[in-house]
């Protein structure tokens, strides 16, 4: 399965405007926008052990990441987006294109998409758009519009065999 994936800068959210009251609200760090996104995180959470780490790990960060079905830019099927920052959170967007997908791939996308939310917790000095942009650019490569890094390429492959595994 052959993915092209990237971490996008959208340079049109602006706080949480583009964010749903419905994902707003919640204890966990990860909140999906709608229902069939909180399937794609239930089925993580049940069928791999990765997905629950990522999960666990965000769960004890600063980070929140809202996560909808949209498009991203250049076309590829997840991205990562830049919200905003408050005094004790950060906020985070993922958008996956689920057009032609079936969940095990969505799931596995969100899974790569919640390891570049994991590297923005790891990195304290995240606190804006441009300081998302050069952390990225330091810690991957460019990719686009964004940025890539092998550690989440290595978690969507591992998330999508785990699935595989479990749906046996």
């Amino acid at each position: 399965m052959r993915q092209r994936l990237a971490v996008m800068v959208l340079t049109a959210i602006a706080a949480t405007d583009g964010v749903t009251a419905h994902a707003q609200s919640g204890s966990s760090a990860v909140r999906p926008e709608d229902a069939g996104i909180q399937v794609l995180v239930a089925r993580g959470l049940e069928r791999s052990a990765t997905f629950r780490q990522l999960h666990t790990r965000l769960d004890a960060s600063d980070v929140i990441v809202y996560v909808r079905f949209s498009r991203c830019p250049d076309g590829v099927p997840a991205c990562l987006a830049w919200v905003s920052a408050g005094a004790d959170v950060r906020r985070l967007l993922v958008v996956l294109d689920k057009f032609g997908r079936s969940p095990d791939e969505l799931t596995a996308l969100l899974a790569h998409e919640l390891q570049h939310a994991n590297e923005v917790s790891s990195t304290p000095g995240i606190t804006d758009r441009d300081s998302f942009r050069k952390a990225f650019a330091s810690l991957g490569w460019k990719h686009g519009d964004g940025f890539e890094t092998e550690e989440a390429k290595i978690i969507t492959r591992r998330v999508a065999a785990e699935l595989d595994r479990a749906g046996r």
